[in-house]
Parts: structure tokens; C-alpha cells; sequence
């Protein structure tokens, strides 16, 4: 029987909860989340506890910061004329931006709140500086495709997806 490890799709149903044990995210229950193992899909501390699993396995991983989302930086916040924003997009809190960075590179940023005419951005992921706790279930695994290789993620549960 084949385990997670390199170069395997793997499915997975999960529920995330924070340390208060509340639920912060889930699989949807008709449909497995999907990712390439060893191509930092997701992060870092529930992929290397996942490394070894069978299909049929349930496992509990407690996620520190520092191998999930980060440890939060304080006093990172920024604000951005709603106008810079394309007129289709709608802004809501939680949203994620790209900022260009200081040497022209894509920077994800998040909205943390819309007043009018302004935007409040923040660089820190939602989750950073949150001990991640993951219920996980492994429901899939099979080798990836040579696309799924190059392209560094999985493109579904028979191997097609995003069409380049």
C-alpha cells in the first residue's frame, strides 16, 4: 500500500480550529481538498505530519505559527485608495489583494476593513501568529502526473484541471 510522501497527489477531508477549538475552515463534505505533497501546497507542519500516512487515516496535527501562517508582524497595516482596485471588484474584509513590493514583486496582502473610500491592508496572512489544530482524514492518493510536477500543484482528482 502506497503512503504520502513526494510526488503524490493526496485528498484530503480536514476541519481547522484555532486553540479555542473554533472552526475555522472544513473540506467540503462531496468533495476532497487536493494537493501535490512535497510542493508546499499547504503548510509546512501539516504536510510534514501527513508524510508516512496510508488512505483510510485519521490524524490530529497541532500547527505552531512558525510552520503554518507565520508569526504575526505588528504595525504592518496600510491603507489604498479604493479607487487603485478594479471597478468589478467588490472589497470585503478578508479578501486577498497583490501589492507590488519594493522590487516589483507580487505581495499578497489582506483587506481589514473597507471606510469609504479607503482600504486598510495588512501583509500578515489572517492566520498568522494562530496555532493551527487540523482533524485530517486521508481519503486519495496516487502518483502525479508530469503536468502536476512541473506546474507544482495537483490539478484535481484525475489529474486535469486548469488547462495551460
Amino acid at each position: 500500500m502506497s503512503t504520502v510522501e513526494a510526488g503524490k497527489v493526496v485528498s484530503i477531508h480536514y476541519v481547522l480550529r484555532d486553540d479555542d477549538g473554533t472552526e475555522l475552515d472544513r473540506s467540503d463534505e462531496a468533495s476532497p481538498m487536493f494537493y501535490l505533497h512535497g510542493a508546499q501546497n499547504i503548510v509546512a507542519g501539516l504536510e510534514e505530519k501527513l508524510a508516512g500516512s496510508k488512505v483510510g487515516d485519521e490524524v490530529s496535527v497541532t500547527v505552531p505559527p512558525e510552520k503554518g501562517y507565520g508569526p504575526r508582524n505588528r504595525g504592518k497595516t496600510f491603507q489604498i485608495p479604493r479607487s487603485s482596485l478594479p471597478a468589478t471588484v467588490t472589497p470585503t474584509r478578508g479578501m486577498q489583494l497583490f501589492a507590488s513590493g519594493q522590487d516589483g514583486q507580487k505581495v499578497p496582502v489582506f483587506i481589514t476593513k473597507v471606510n469609504g473610500p479607503t482600504i486598510t491592508v495588512d501583509p500578515n496572512h489572517p492566520l498568522a501568529g494562530v496555532t493551527l489544530h487540523f482533524d485530517v482524514k486521508v481519503v486519495g492518493l496516487r502518483d502525479a502526473t508530469d503536468d502536476e510536477k512541473t506546474h507544482g500543484h495537483a490539478h484535481g482528482p484525475d489529474g486535469h484541471g486548469h488547462g495551460h
